[in-house]
């Protein structure tokens, strides 16, 4: 059986024994690549590179999940943002949200005219 370990940035598997014993480290996979590495592959069994592929998916699916809801919610974050930058926002909270608005207007500006071509 194999043990994925959620880190920032990597996926850390590791293989225990089904009675129990030692764990042992195959190594970590970069969740930006999501690929086995060569040398865990040398030494991984079938039904592990299955296992291994099926996490594969179930991250990107749970990443592509974590947007849509944020993507849902996104416009009542901005009407609470927007009503805590009038109603108590200190001057570096307020300078912090207009560049967050501005970098984001501009994004989408680009975005549009790259596309209506």
């Amino acid at each position: 059986m194999l043990l994925f370990i959620d880190e920032p940035r990597n996926l850390k598997i590791v293989r225990q024994p089904p009675e129990g014993g030692l764990r042992e480290p195959l190594g970590k996979v970069k969740k930006q690549q999501l690929a086995i590495p060569e040398e865990m592959a040398t030494v991984l069994k079938d039904e592990e590179v299955v296992e291994i592929e099926a996490a594969f998916d179930l991250l990107a699916e749970g990443e592509a999940a974590r947007i849509k809801a944020a993507v849902a919610s996104f416009p009542a974050t901005i009407r609470e943002v927007l009503a805590y930058y009038k109603e108590g926002a200190n001057p570096m909270e307020q300078r912090w949200i207009l560049g967050a608005l501005l970098e984001g207007l501009r994004v989408v500006r680009r975005h549009d005219r790259e596309t209506a071509a």
